[in-house]
This record gives C-alpha cells, structure tokens and sequence, in this order.
C-alpha cells in the first residue's frame, strides 16, 4: 500500500498542477508553494483533529518531533528554496535531472544502509529506467522548439516549482561552480528532509507526521516569502478567483498529496517513496496533452515506458 500510496501523491501533484498551470506564470513559485502548504495544513490539521490522532502527539518523543518539523523546515524551507536559486542561474535542463538524480540516489542509499530498508536490485535499476525516462521527457534535444514541462508545483521537496527560467546558461558566461555547488546542496537536502522523516516518524501515523510537516513548511516559505517577496506574496490576495484557484488546489492536492507522501514514506520507505515521487512530471504530460494542447513527441513515449518499467522494478 506505501507504493501505491507514493504514486497517488505523484498523481494528485500532477492533476494539480494542470489546474494552476496559467497561475504560476504570475505568481513567484516560492509565493505560490507557500500558500498552498498554508491550505493544504488547514485540512492536515482538520483530518488530525477528526482522525483522533492528536494524542499521538503528546506520546511521541520530543526527538521524533524535532525531526519531523526539521524534515519539513529542510525540505521545504531550505531545499525548495536554494532549488529556485539553482534554476535562476543554471537554467532547468542542468538543475533538473541532476538534483532529481542526486535526491534518488542518495535517499535509496541512505535509507538502505541508514535506516535498514530492504534492498532489492529492482531499486537501483528502476531508479536508473526513471531516472533516464524523465531525463527524455524533461530535456529536450538541441535544436529542438521549445516544449515546456508540465509545472509540478512544490508540495514536497522532489517535486519543486520549476519556474520560468531560462533552459541554458547565457552565451559568454564562464562555469558557474557556484551554482553546481548549490546543486548538490539541494539533492543532498531533500535526501535528508526524507531520510530525516522515515527515521524520525516513531510510532507517529501519517496523519500526525503530516499535520505537524506541512506546517512547518509553509510557515517556512511564508517567512521567505515575506521577507524577501513581500508585493507578490500580497498580490494573489487582490484577485479573487487567483487565490481562490490557489487554496482550492492547496486542500486538494497539498493536503491530500502530501499525506500519501507521508504513508508512502512511513509504510513503504524512503528509497522507494523518493523514486516513485519522482514520477510526478512524467504523470502531469498526459493531462497536459489532453486539456493544454501540448504535443506528443517520440522521446516523450520512449521516456513513458522507461519510467513504467522503472516503476515496475521498484514495487516488485
């Protein structure tokens, strides 16, 4: 049920972020995360109340806490975050397949050899088939017309905004060893934000784990938001549809995706919940084909069947 459970987090992202496709060509995609976190910890924290569970909360070691709130704070406030920046300065067919590279990577070795999860080859050789089908989707050929990739918006840290940046350096400019730098930063935090969450969960249900890291997330990014993004983070609230579309897409998928990502990780692991995630762009292109007119290419269906197989091999 945990990988089943990663995949319905994927998939709710991905309908999502058809539905705010049009806002986050206005909205900072810092902005747009946050407020979603913000809707989608209103519910969590209904379903908490609702489900019982809150005194799981006053039972759960203060260390167990401190770790779920830190997972949230790693993963959201700083991984997101310097995810952004990368963008900025790389262009996103250099910072995303190799931060969603380092965080698979990572994460199945330290959740095999950290917290004692069963290895089985189906893992490293489906993050291989994943890894490379999402590198034929997402990156497109030299030459090729621009096709833009389905934005994915930031409910959890493999799955950050992709924000309008450009896809390559600009001409001239030396090698920004900086921004590489920052690149391995924010594969290794959202490894951690997820390794971080599986080891410290204790008895901690999903529901609880959830209603306590989600918060912790937006109340990070709206920090950011405010003191760095002040005018944007106030315009959406001008704009009656803008923020309703936004909080309705928050309670929905923030508050339903990243309570699966949370059972995906406390039943099914981290190393298997991090590549099953990681399939949230490729599930996004049929839906994007459908309702926003994006063209079928060749790489798309060979990228299709590397990350079917890929998934094949992991839940196996």
């Amino acid at each position: 049920m945990g990988e089943l459970a990663a995949l319905l987090a994927a998939m709710t992202w991905s309908i999502t972020s058809v539905a705010l496709t049009s806002l986050s060509a206005r909205t900072a995609p810092a902005v747009l995360s946050a407020l979603r976190l913000a809707a989608g910890s209103v519910v969590l924290l209904a379903l908490l109340l609702a489900s019982g569970q809150v005194s799981d909360l006053g039972q759960a070691t203060t260390l167990g806490l401190t770790g779920v709130i830190a997972s949230g704070l790693v993963g959201y406030g700083l991984g997101d975050t310097i995810y952004i920046a990368a963008l900025g300065r790389l262009g996103m067919q250099r910072t995303f397949p190799v931060t969603m590279a380092l965080y698979i990577g990572l994460t199945v070795v330290a959740g095999v050899v950290l917290l004692d999860e069963p290895f089985t080859w189906g893992l490293p050789l489906g993050a291989v088939l994943i890894s490379a089908g999402i590198y034929l989707v997402v990156i497109q050929p030299p030459g090729s017309p621009a096709q833009p990739l389905p934005r994915v918006p930031a409910a959890e840290p493999a799955l950050a905004t992709l924000a309008d940046v450009p896809g390559t350096p600009r001409p001239g400019e030396s090698t920004d060893y900086f921004g590489y730098l920052l690149l391995l930063l924010v594969g290794i935090l959202w490894a951690v934000a997820t390794v971080w969450l599986a080891g410290s969960k204790g008895d901690l249900g999903a529901i609880a784990a959830g209603a306590i890291r989600t918060p912790a997330g937006a109340i990070s990014l709206l920090a950011f938001a405010t003191l760095t993004q002040r005018p944007a983070l106030i315009r959406p609230f001008k704009n009656r549809r803008h923020i309703t579309i936004i909080t309705v897409t928050g309670i929905v998928g923030t508050g339903f995706g990243s309570l699966m990502y949370v059972y995906a990780v406390v039943h099914a692991g981290a190393a298997r919940t991090a590549i099953l995630s990681a399939t949230a762009p490729l599930l996004a292109l049929p839906l994007s084909i459908m309702f926003l007119g994006e063209r079928f290419t060749g790489r798309i269906g060979v990228g299709t069947v590397l990350c079917v197989g890929g998934i094949a091999l992991v839940v196996a």
